[in-house]
């Protein structure tokens, strides 16, 4: 490796703040030392229930201690409401799957391939795409805004989960405890 190449990552480096990993920012010291699982699970639901039903105007209120009512969760929330609709004619193609981690995932299997064309396997993409940025968004925001220890997320990924799995239609894929793909009764 030359003296500039060197330089160069040296400077990359220091420009990423590398300060920052022996100081711990106050949110992660103040963060309470457990996540509330049964308030979580409600607003779960509640979240859930409204994006099944298409409901794009939901009003989701603050609990035990659980702030939901940001600006950025609330658009989330109305952006997966309105996109239910094309995301469960997807899923019930049998071409994706919700998994434990709180995502949902293009089977990409031969059938899928032979099942359309360019186009609507972009689409499809962006479908998945779309609906995953906007999980993403309330997971991380949850975790940020309520000042829950960082290793919450993979918590609040598999209670969304398993409650965004109740709300699936008959026929949709969804991975379970186990690991396995299974259908909704």
């Amino acid at each position: 490796m030359t003296a500039k190449r060197i330089f160069i990552l040296l400077a990359l480096f220091s420009a990423m703040g590398c300060g920052t990993l022996t100081s711990p920012s106050p949110a992660i010291e103040d963060a309470p030392k457990h996540l509330p699982l049964e308030p979580l699970r409600a607003l779960a639901t509640e979240i859930e229930r409204a994006v099944a039903a298409g409901n794009r105007e939901v009003e989701i209120a603050d609990r035990e201690g659980l702030i939901i009512n940001t600006p950025q969760m609330k658009q989330a929330i109305r952006t997966r409401a309105t996109r239910i609709e094309v995301l469960n004619q997807f899923r019930d193609t049998g071409h994706a799957w919700e998994r434990r981690d709180g995502l949902i995932w293009i089977i990409r299997s031969q059938a899928y391939k032979k099942s359309g064309t360019r186009r609507d396997f972009e689409r499809n993409a962006l479908i998945v795409l779309s609906e995953n940025r906007d999980r993403w968004t309330l997971y991380q925001d949850l975790v940020k805004i309520n000042r829950l220890p960082l290793g919450s997320v993979s918590t609040l990924q598999r209670v969304f989960a398993e409650v965004r799995n109740e709300f699936l239609n008959t026929g949709q894929k969804y991975e379970a405890e186990s690991g396995e793909v299974v259908v909704k009764d």
